[in-house]
């Protein structure tokens, strides 16, 4: 089968590196995630602190809360290099601490620094995408990105699984950082010089804004009770800042809340999804990664699928956070074994894939000759969807469960049922709080996202 022109001349000896390295950025971030959550139990049980799953999770979520639109500033202001570099050594140390953390309070640390440096490596590929290949490679590129997702995502559960199984998980926490060294030359290599120049050299940091969202996040995984006062601090800072964090305009803003709502709904049930299939159901680890492998599968042939037909933004948003709320809400099935969780996370990726592409085109359109900080605000909105998400899932099932009843799961040799009910019941909430998003999609203009 012959690769369309368009894919030769993507693949231009000039352009190797600085697809190498955006690539690069995505795999790590990607893959370090799915890692980490099938190996997560397993470090829960051997340090000890199983009721700190949810804030080891969530804590990366409000760290690349802040990290995401810190990374777009620095890219518009002093290129995707700077970014990409900072982010490699952050990540670096980040990954290093937790392979070497003598307890689940180092571990969360250390998820806080590599979430921020997630952020930074996340901007890069969106931003160089939209800055540096002509407008007719772009669409190929994000594709040739969804299928790096697609990898990534596909080999971090297995790598996950077969390192913890073969090894321990701290051989796990350590792959993610053994790849930093090539992504940091790739990006020497491709991402300076004059066609990498800084978009907007005099782009302005506005901190107070990612702050308070990351602190939102936290607060919640802490203190839920205090959450909605830095979420009030944000929401002003957002009315009153020159550069805001999420656009201003009304299609903008509908962009944004329904990527949230989605990131809310999947993020909450993935991100517990191993503890309820292994702790909860009993499920062999090996096992428990199958339906994240199928997830990233479903995710890919969403966003490839839906970039094929065309479908107005309104329509696509709608398909794709419909999907969304029913799978996570199949997810809350109690019947068969767990096998509802394992296919309703499927259906619910399937969405994100739909949802995804339209988002990304939606937002982008907002931010004209601001691509870095335009095209974060999507896997922003989602991600601090996500950190609220894991939150609710996390907060509910130790209300549930209770702390006493989780400290003596992790002794326990085989199932606890009761954990696996308390996940089922958060994913019902997560649903329906997603579902309400829908008629946001009203808000979308039509004409964007074909």
């Amino acid at each position: 089968m012959r690769l369309p022109a368009t894919y030769h001349e993507l693949f231009a000896a000039e352009r190797r590196w600085l697809l190498a390295a955006a690539g690069g950025a995505s795999f790590i971030a990607a893959t370090d995630v799915l890692l980490v959550a099938t190996a997560l139990p397993s470090t829960a049980r051997d340090l000890g602190g199983l009721d700190h799953y949810a804030l080891v999770v969530g804590c990366y979520a409000a760290a690349l809360a802040v990290g995401l639109p810190i990374g777009g500033t620095v890219v518009d202001r002093m290129g995707a290099w700077r970014s990409l570099a900072i982010g490699c050594l952050l990540f670096g140390c980040g990954g290093l601490t937790a392979t070497l953390a003598p307890s689940m309070d180092i571990i969360t640390v250390s998820r806080l620094v590599q979430g921020f440096a997630a952020g930074l490596l996340f901007a890069v590929p969106l931003a160089v995408v939209a800055q540096q290949l002509p407008e007719r490679l772009r669409k190929d590129a994000y594709g040739l990105n969804a299928a790096v997702w697609s990898f990534s995502a596909l080999a971090g559960p297995v790598l996950g699984a077969v390192l913890t199984s073969a090894f321990s998980w701290r051989v796990a926490f350590l792959f993610p950082v053994l790849f930093i060294a090539f992504v940091a030359f790739a990006g020497w290599r491709g991402l300076r010089g004059d066609a990498a120049r800084p978009a907007d050299p005099s782009a302005s940091f506005h901190l107070l804004g990612p702050l308070l969202l990351g602190a939102t996040v936290a607060v919640l995984l802490v203190e839920p009770r205090f959450a909605a006062l830095p979420a009030l601090a944000f929401l002003l800072s957002e009315w009153r800042a020159r550069e805001p964090v999420f656009p201003r305009s009304w299609a903008g803003r509908a962009t944004v809340l329904l990527a949230g709502a989605a990131g809310v709904a999947f993020s909450g049930a993935d991100g517990l999804l191993p503890l309820g299939l292994q702790v909860g159901l009993g499920w062999p680890i090996l096992l428990a990664v199958v339906p994240l492998i199928c997830t990233t599968a479903a995710w890919t042939i969403g966003s490839i699928g839906s970039a094929q037909v065309s479908l107005s933004t309104q329509r696509q948003m709608l398909i794709g956070t419909g999907l969304v709320g029913i799978g996570v809400l199949l997810m809350g099935l109690r019947v068969l074994d767990g096998l509802p969780l394992a296919f309703g996370i499927v259906v619910a990726a399937l969405g994100m894939g739909i949802q995804s592409p339209a988002a990304l085109l939606s937002a982008a359109a907002e931010r004209p000759g601001a691509e870095g900080r335009g095209t974060t605000s999507v896997p922003l909105a989602r991600s601090l969807g996500g950190g609220i998400g894991i939150a609710l899932a996390g907060a509910i099932t130790v209300g549930i469960v209770g702390r006493t009843q989780l400290d003596q799961a992790e002794h326990a040799d085989g199932a606890v049922p009761m954990i696996a009910d308390a996940v089922q019941h958060a994913d019902v909430l997560l649903a329906v709080l997603c579902l309400l998003s829908l008629p946001l999609v009203m808000l979308l203009r039509r004409d964007t996202g074909r």
